[in-house]
């Protein structure tokens, strides 16, 4: 077998005993406060971060709900949005061509709620809804998921609810749960939500143990580079018999029914168990920042600037908190570029993550296009610097075959 990567697309920040921790924390019965105020704002935890977006589109779509939004969305996200928002009353927000900041907002009579979604590890730039905020006085909602630093709570002062996960590969992680942030000067908002949660069913502790369960698979092939290197092993093996079997192949089918990740049923209120487990694990968001950013501005560094701007155009020389370590390929050469990656063993995925609306709008094909060019490498956090030089070398090699002219 060549020299193999031994990191998945995919990474959770845990160690095993700390992944052991959430099984015993369901013995727990205590019963953690849901929510938690603080001088300026108010933590809300809940079953996911799904969950609690669906709660906020759900309480805001009492009315002809109009809403204006960043073109691209996790698939969950997407899905909640066209669930409670007329595709006539979706409107968006046009980004830059670097897609790491605002560039035009809509031209509406009457916006609602703004819904934003970070990508790639860093916040976007959203000074450019302080005016349409005032003209319009909407509810600003951002996922901060795959945005910035947890050291600040929002992105940007204009944001009035800020969302986050601690599901498997997130940070902090708890195997499960989300919270977010809201402002306090929304005093009937904060009510209602506590209320909301505080009647939903609770989640089942034998369900939690077996979400747990199912995670096991996921976290070993994950996080075990001894168990990915036999893995690749025996994938190479396999190939000789048949050329259909691939580290390409297996990656997308194993992402697409990953029994690590729950997809429905998630309208629930956390259980004593999860409950334990987030709230042990809120202040640990920072080691888990400090290791992605180490390792992210090593691998950003193997590149020139004309590379990085290439392959990495959101790039702004922030820290990359995310396990996500996202490209962007010519649209026209996304399968070669996966291909070349799994001649060489090296794991990687076609955009599993981001989905656009199921409406046209103007410079639509350009965002089919930009999403349609993003790609998954192996995730460099649990890489060794070797192995990250390798993968760069890797790349820019790529980039040589297909354009000689410019090399």
């Amino acid at each position: 077998m060549k020299y193999a990567i031994k990191t998945p697309p995919d990474y959770l920040p845990l160690s095993p005993r700390d992944f052991v921790r959430h099984f015993s924390n369901l013995l727990s019965n205590k019963e953690y406060d849901l929510s938690i105020a603080y001088e300026k704002h108010t933590k809300i935890i809940g079953y996911s971060c799904r969950a609690l977006f669906d709660m906020c589109m759900e309480y805001f779509s009492k009315n002809e709900l109009v809403i204006a939004t960043t073109p691209i969305h996790h698939t969950s996200f997407r899905n909640i949005i066209e669930k409670y928002v007329k595709p006539e009353n979706i409107h968006i927000i046009e980004l830059n061509s670097n897609k790491n900041g605002i560039k035009k907002v809509p031209e509406i009579k009457k916006c609602e709620v703004v819904v934003i979604t970070h990508l790639f590890g860093q916040d976007m730039d959203l000074a450019a809804l302080s005016e349409f905020k005032k003209k319009h006085n909407c509810i600003i909602i951002e996922d901060r998921v795959q945005g910035g630093s947890l050291d600040k709570k929002f992105s940007h002062k204009v944001v009035d609810i800020a969302l986050y996960s601690m599901a498997m590969d997130k940070r902090p992680i708890a195997l499960g749960g989300g919270f977010m942030y809201i402002g306090n000067k929304h005093k009937k908002l904060i009510t209602d939500f506590k209320e909301i949660i505080k009647n939903l069913p609770v989640e089942k502790s034998s369900k939690r143990f077996k979400e747990l369960l199912k995670k096991i698979p996921t976290y070993l092939l994950y996080n075990s580079r001894s168990l990915v290197f036999v893995f690749l092993g025996v994938l190479d093996l396999l190939s000789f018999f048949n050329k259909k079997i691939n580290i390409l192949i297996v990656s997308k089918s194993y992402r697409s029914s990953n029994p690590g990740f729950s997809r429905h049923g998630y309208m629930l209120k956390p259980s004593s168990g999860l409950q334990k487990s987030m709230y042990e694990n809120f202040h640990k968001y920072k080691e888990v920042e400090e290791k992605y950013a180490k390792n992210y501005h090593f691998f950003f560094s193997c590149f020139s600037p004309k590379l990085l701007s290439h392959f990495f155009p959101w790039y702004r020389g922030d820290a990359s908190l995310t396990p996500y370590n996202t490209i962007q390929i010519e649209e026209h050469l996304v399968d070669q570029f996966l291909e070349f990656l799994s001649y060489f063993h090296i794991s990687s995925l076609p955009n599993p993550t981001y989905k656009l609306f199921n409406i046209s709008y103007e410079n639509y094909p350009e965002i089919v296009k930009f999403n349609n060019s993003i790609a998954y490498l192996p995730c460099v956090v649990n890489m060794t610097k070797d192995e990250i030089i390798y993968l760069s070398n890797k790349i820019k090699k790529f980039y040589k075959i297909h354009n000689p002219s410019k090399s």
